[in-house]
């Protein structure tokens, strides 16, 4: 494959390379001395470069020598590339290259590439160390796993209900051989929790075997220890067909447990498999891995499970954590149990972790220090890196790391940007590595396809946790457990990666800074950027005060740009200079007033890609002529309109929130030349005199075939045009959200949404529902969210939800003036929230009040609103109306009455239903 143009390992080296190579290609007018140099650069660089990638496929931590050299070709190959990159930006300047012609000129250019090949050539043959690559010796050390098999259970906590889970799972009777795969993280106890079932059920088998596998396998191994294990003595074989052979005859008439423990590839198990034949004798094996694409392909049959393992709880934390101190839950001393919180924060739940740092508290010499408790939560970055105790912690999170490819190492390394306990957005997260350099298209893969693709994979692996869905069922954001992001930290900082500071460390690098995340709370500390230098800074990230933002004249070859300001929302920034970041492919800024900004010559930043600006107090025009043509993603405020000639954004893929005027024909026009665009968000869709601007938007929205999401939001709707969407012909094929409560229908749009069949998440507004509108939504069969708002009552007095209708539907929100909702048993099998608005007076119009909401076992949230005016006004906006004493009486006698009906209905449920209900 291609490597990536930047990684953590190489640095710039793969971008370098490629503009080398355009030097020579373009009309420079460089001296033929200066063309000699650009070769001999390029050549030796590559030469190198070919040997670092056999360097880098050698698991970390690589010997001195190794290191000490890819760490200053690294560097040079920043170096060079910024280089490169100030001379051919003075050279597409206008008029520059009249300049070049003379002697003066050339010299200067002559004399940067040979100060570039000095620097190239003190590396002397050095580089040679990069072909000669000898086995290093390696410690050798005590499998960690091994502590796991000999754990007394009673010195465990939070397994037992997990191992009555799987004990259960797999004593179920059946006769068909079952493969059960516990999944999750290192660290998190699955050598535990299956040693502790095997233990359990291992009496009631014929034969059992618990063997490990590790990352890099020895199949003849794994093989023969468990032919050894099962009870079959014969002379040693090395063939794999053998083994599996002899293992087989061995077991066609066996009932067998088996346990594969730590299984990391597909490749592995699809080996191993072909030993466990199906005698239909009620044997089990079992699996462990940290990749939940491999434990799904272990679990391939209907027979099989995915089993994914928790971490342990607040309660089962401490108990564990305080038991390895004090031999008791109850012994821990007031004063520590503060901090001792913090740290098991930072634990997360993972038991190897709350044992390692139990286990350094418990033999230090003031066990009970308070000093000594918080010098172990403030410096564990410290401890992590050298901390003999720490080193089976290290191990474990060394193991997933170097299983990682170059791509992925480098896209993990790069969370470090984050602050602790972030949530980090999907969409943000993509457009950041793309921006960095670290994504090249794969293939027939678009970099947005690939950069997904290692996302996906980082979560796959457990090296990320989800933080969030959005309404279609896919994740939006993570997180970065508190341990993994020290480590990633403390590898980011071995290899120069980034550079952090907060109000406690700055870690930094041996060399240049590169890249600079800034996350403090303080404003009167000590605001080390001021001698810092940042003229080769290629990131700059700050969540903090307006105090910690230097100037950005500082900067020169920024490529990201991100700036998260809190109490400066009335400030406005002289950020005129932006406009000679001319590297500056993304840009974010969020807290500042940024008028002037947008203002700014914004379409000289030719490489920009991502821009996104967020403040609160502003409201002004955007001319789309100030913007470069290379935009991909623009995101605003609501109430900055988009004004001048939109079409010329050919590039956009998102844009919002888009302030639109219906009277603007013209406008709605050049929307349609925006044939990229993927997801789309309009604001305030104001009317105008009449319906041919209605029309002029809808044949923009008929151009739009990429788009996957569309928004229509804002207090003044198009209700006025009703049925103007129903037109729409055809829409996307790909569209998965379609959001528009702010355009109303006649009645379900059938012909229309029929064309939808990718439709994720929808909210719609119908003025009456007719008999079968139910039925027509419910052929949205991939449907995860639905608002559905009804502006009158159904004639039948009941919407009913036919058996199987919706059957991946997780979030339904309803709003009808009546609760008028019944459900047949097999209907909404997975839905877990639903909401509900209707008026008090509700129970009067339809007496079917959730009927069959025992049906649904799945639920596990209602929400019910009832508002007392039938526009839907809230009560409390309203409270200046004096209400007569009798109307007062009879609207408290109808909620009262729904009330009722309401905890009628909820009684019938199976489960325990989070319930709440609301006088709005």
């Amino acid at each position: 494959m291609e490597a990536a143009m930047v990684s953590a390992f190489s640095g710039a080296m793969g971008s370098l390379l490629t503009k080398l190579a355009g030097l020579l290609e373009k009309d420079f007018k460089l001296a033929s001395s200066a063309k000699k140099d650009i070769l001999f650069l390029r050549d030796e660089m590559r030469s190198i470069n070919t040997s670092l990638m056999v360097l880098s496929e050698m698991d970390e931590p690589i010997d001195l020598p190794h290191r000490e050299l890819r760490d200053k070709v690294r560097e040079l190959a920043y170096d060079m590339e910024d280089c490169v990159d100030i001379y051919t930006h003075s050279a597409n300047k206008a008029g520059f290259l009249y300049d070049l012609k003379t002697l003066g000129a050339r010299y200067e250019t002559a004399k940067l590439i040979k100060d570039l090949k000095a620097r190239v050539e003190q590396l002397g043959n050095r580089h040679n160390l990069f072909v000669q690559l000898p086995e290093r010796p390696r410690a050798v050390r005590v499998d960690p796993r091994i502590q796991a098999l000999y754990t007394d259970a009673a010195n465990l906590q939070g397994i037992d209900g997990p191992r009555q889970e799987l004990v259960e799972l797999l004593q179920d009777g059946a006769p068909q051989l079952k493969v059960v795969s516990i999944v999750g993280s290192g660290g998190i106890g699955k050598t535990t929790l299956v040693n502790q079932v095997y233990k359990a059920i291992q009496g009631r088998y014929d034969c059992t075997a618990f063997v490990s596998v590790s990352r890099a396998p020895n199949l003849i191994k794994i093989l023969s220890d468990l032919l050894d294990r099962i009870g079959w003595y014969s002379s040693s074989q090395d063939d794999t067909e053998e083994l599996i052979s002899t293992l087989r005859d061995y077991l066609q008439d066996k009932r067998y447990l088996i346990v594969i423990d730590d299984i990391w590839t597909i490749e592995a198990w699809n080996i191993i498999r072909c030993c466990f034949i199906e005698n239909n004798r009620g044997s089990r094996v079992i699996t462990t891995t940290r990749t939940e694409g491999t434990a799904k392909e272990c679990c391939s049959t209907l027979h099989d499970y995915v089993y994914k393992i928790r971490p342990l709880n607040d309660v089962d934390s401490k108990r564990l954590f305080y038991r390895r101190i004090f031999q008791s839950e109850d012994a821990c001393p007031e004063q520590l149990k503060s901090i001792s919180s913090e740290i098991l924060k930072k634990c997360g739940g993972l038991p190897l972790a709350i044992l390692t740092i139990g286990s350094i508290l418990a033999t230090h010499q003031e066990a009970c220090s308070m000093e000594i408790w918080e010098k172990m939560i403030h410096s564990f970055r410290f401890q992590l890196e050298t901390s003999p105790a720490l080193e089976w912690m290290r191990h474990v999170f060394d193991l997933g790391y170097n299983d990682l490819s170059l791509d992925l190492k480098t896209c993990m390394l790069y969370l470090g940007i984050f602050p602790e306990d972030c949530k980090i957005l999907k969409d943000d997260l993509l457009r950041r590595w793309i921006a960095e350099g670290f994504i090249t298209d794969r293939h027939s893969h678009c970099q947005e396809e690939t950069a997904e693709s290692y996302y996906f994979e980082l979560i796959n692996r457990n090296m990320i946790q989800i933080a969030e869905y959005d309404d279609c069922g896919e994740v939006i954001s993570v997180r970065v457990h508190d341990l993994v992001l020290e480590y990633i930290i403390l590898k980011s900082t071995e290899q120069n990666f980034i550079t952090t500071i907060s109000d406690k460390h700055i870690t930094k690098g041996s060399s240049e800074v590169r890249r600079l995340s800034v996350h403090v709370r303080n404003s009167e500390s000590y605001n080390v950027l001021e001698n810092m230098a940042l003229t080769q800074v290629r990131s700059f990230n700050l969540w903090g005060p307006a105090q910690w933002l230097p100037s950005l004249k500082k900067f020169r070859l920024l490529r990201v740009l991100h700036l998260d300001i809190f109490g400066s929302e009335d400030r406005q920034y002289h950020m005129s200079s932006v406009s000679s970041l001319f590297q500056l492919r993304y840009l974010r800024t969020r807290g500042i007033l940024c008028r002037k900004l947008l203002q700014t010559q914004l379409q000289n930043l030719e490489q920009l890609q991502t821009l996104e600006v967020v403040s609160e107090r502003e409201y002004y025009d955007l001319d789309a002529r100030m913007l470069p043509s290379t935009l991909r993603h623009l995101k605003i405020k609501a109430g900055v309109e988009l004004v001048g000639e939109i079409g010329r954004l050919r590039d956009l893929r998102t844009l919002c929130e888009f302030e639109i005027l219906l009277r603007n024909g013209e406008r709605m026009k050049e929307l349609g030349a925006l044939t990229n665009l993927r997801e789309l968000k309009l604001y305030r869709c104001q009317s105008g005199r009449d319906d041919t601007t209605c029309d002029v938007l809808l044949s923009s929205f008929c151009r739009l075939c990429s788009l996957r999401s569309l928004i229509i939001r804002g207090p003044m709707s198009l209700n006025q045009y009703p049925d103007f969407l129903a037109r729409w012909s055809p829409p996307p094929r790909h569209l998965r959200r379609l959001h528009v409560l702010a355009c109303l229908f006649s009645t379900v749009p059938a012909d229309f949404l029929a064309q939808l069949g990718n439709l994720s998440s929808l909210e719609i507004k119908v003025r009456s529902l007719p008999s079968d509108g139910a039925d027509v939504l419910s052929r949205l069969t991939l449907l995860v969210h639905l608002t559905l708002h009804v502006q009158s009552a159904p004639r039948e007095g009941v919407v009913v939800f036919r058996h199987a209708a919706f059957p991946n539907l997780k979030e339904f929100l309803f709003r009808c003036e009546a609760l008028c909702l019944a459900f047949e048993a097999g209907a909404m099998p997975r839905l877990r929230v639903l909401e509900i608005e209707c008026y008090a007076r509700g129970t009067r119009l339809s007496d079917r009040v959730l009927e069959g909401i025992e049906h649904m076992g799945s639920l596990d949230k209602l929400k019910v609103n009832v508002f007392g005016r039938e526009d839907f006004i809230s009560r409390f906006a309203c409270s200046a109306v004096v209400e007569e004493p009798r109307v007062e009486e009879h609207r408290r006698w109808e909620e009262e009455s729904l009330e009722a009906a309401l905890k009628e209905a909820i009684s019938k449920h199976p489960g325990s239903l989070r319930v709440v209900i609301r006088d709005v």
